[in-house]
């Protein structure tokens, strides 16, 4: 890895440290060097917060006209945001050398920050550690492209494929660090999905359990049969029950207790088999600024994410234990398929070790 290489990666985990805080915004970092000395680092702290270039440049004084800046992210052009522009910014600092990560997907920004540079007189480089800042800002990219939140289906299960015994037993399968690591994945995401099976017999609260904010709690319960005092009706966090609009009418006793506790209720259309759509799910998540969903339910949820094409990623941790039963539980259920062939196909996998156990980490194919 050579000098700009390493500056990049510094700058991608200064970025990092904005995440779960920054949201739907882009998480970007900032170095600033002069041949192998390091002068300045930023990062883009909270959404609506300084961004990382300008917190860069507040930290170094005297000429900047031999220091080279490596940015995350394409350093932003437009002015309909909180924050002014930053190219110009930029531009005005005296630096004559920059190198991007990538280029910002943004309709309003995409190579227009760049060319404003470029224009000016300093040389830009586009691409340095490019697939990493890909990866790391996944839900922007997708949030600004496509105006949808990206969907993970996260699960654990057993090494023969159980997430559950037949008894529906399922505390714990998971090793206590893969545990702590969902926790922190929590606070770093906008919202958590279950099902109305997983409330009922789990009673979950699906918070962070620690530091970090709480993310937006999602329940799929088409007739509403949630407990008044389950834990995700409680203050901790902000929760929205998706409901079936055809039981409206039958509901509205259930609807206004619900309400009381200053909790939300949204209809949605649901199909043949009584299952919600969550494309028009995710499409209302996206009305409030939810660029990230991970959905923890069973395999009934699990699998009705998959048929409806919604998921962009999934993260399961094996343990070293066997189950067994053919009724045990496994983490995606559904109509299933006839043919190998026709199975969902997974990319870009990664596979890491999580305390006693596996955690494998995987793109939908699209």
């Amino acid at each position: 890895m050579n000098n700009h290489e390493k500056f990049m990666q510094l700058a991608l985990e200064l970025a990092q440290k904005g995440a779960g805080k920054v949201s739907p915004n882009p998480m970007v970092g900032c170095v600033i060097a002069q041949g192998n000395r390091l002068l300045s680092t930023g990062y883009h702290p909270y959404f609506g917060g300084p961004h990382a270039e300008i917190e860069a440049l507040s930290k170094v004084k005297g000429s900047l006209s031999k220091a080279t800046m490596y940015l995350t992210l394409e350093p932003c052009s437009h002015t309909k945001k909180k924050t002014p522009p930053c190219a110009p910014v930029v531009l005005n600092s005296g630096i004559k050398r920059l190198f991007i990560a990538m280029k910002d997907p943004n309709p309003a920004v995409n190579g227009k920050g760049v060319r404003i540079l470029q224009k000016n007189g300093i040389k830009c480089t586009a691409g340095l550690l490019e697939a990493e800042a890909k990866e790391l800002n996944k839900a922007y990219i997708k949030w600004v492209t496509q105006k949808l939140p990206y969907v993970t289906l996260k699960w654990a299960m057993s090494l023969d494929g159980k997430i559950a015994t037949k008894g529906g037993d399922s505390k714990w399968i998971s090793s206590q660090p893969s545990r702590t690591l969902v926790h922190r994945m929590r606070s770093q995401i906008d919202s958590i999905l279950v099902g109305i099976g997983t409330v009922i017999s789990d009673n979950p609260s699906l918070t962070t359990h620690g530091k970090g904010r709480n993310p937006t709690r999602i329940v799929i319960d088409p007739e509403l049969r949630i407990p008044i005092n389950s834990n995700v009706l409680n203050q901790e966090s902000k929760t929205i029950i998706f409901y079936a609009k055809s039981k409206e009418n039958i509901l509205k006793p259930k609807l206004e207790l619900i309400r009381i506790n200053n909790q939300y209720c949204v209809a949605l259309r649901s199909n043949a088999n009584g299952n919600l759509n969550l494309k028009e799910l995710i499409k209302y998540l996206s009305t409030q600024n939810i660029a990230s969903l991970l959905i923890e339910g069973g395999g009934a949820t699990h699998a009705q994410a998959i048929e409806q094409g919604i998921a962009d990623e999934i993260v399961c941790f094996i343990n070293p234990r066997i189950i067994g039963g053919k009724d045990a539980i496994t983490p995606v259920e559904g109509k299933g398929i006839k043919l190998v062939h026709e199975a969902l196909k997974l990319t870009n996998l990664a596979v890491n070790k999580s305390g006693k156990d596996l955690m494998i980490v995987a793109k939908v194919k699209k």
